[in-house]
């Protein structure tokens, strides 16, 4: 199974992600900060990876993992999620929870987490 790159890495207008999540922006903040999900600021504006909205997705998956990656920032987050990882086999943790390896994506982010 493959992941296309662009799709699932792609960031989104405060305003789009809130759209497609169906939710206020209030809804998003207090998610953020309950690490529920993450934004990257970029130009003062908050970005939100579109994986979250992202139907191929267990969201209850990826906001564990985002749990358990803490108090990053979320530029930390955004690589941790998009970037190849040796104790993945080289594939990012996206291409990972396609693949059912949602057990070995957690505990890559536990590792990262503590780094």
């Amino acid at each position: 199974m493959s992941v296309d790159a662009e799709e699932a890495s792609t960031l989104l207008s405060q305003e789009a992600f809130a759209n497609l999540r169906a939710c206020s922006l209030d809804s998003l903040r207090q998610a953020c900060d309950r690490h529920r999900i993450f934004c990257v600021t970029i130009d003062a504006a908050p970005l939100y990876p579109s994986f979250y909205v992202d139907r191929r997705f267990d969201q209850r998956q990826l906001e564990a993992i985002t749990k358990v990656l803490g108090d990053l920032t979320g530029g930390s987050k955004w690589m941790f999620f998009t970037t190849p990882k040796g104790s993945l086999g080289s594939v990012t943790p996206l291409l990972a929870l396609l693949e059912g390896r949602y057990a070995r994506v957690r505990a890559t982010a536990q590792g990262y987490a503590e780094r």
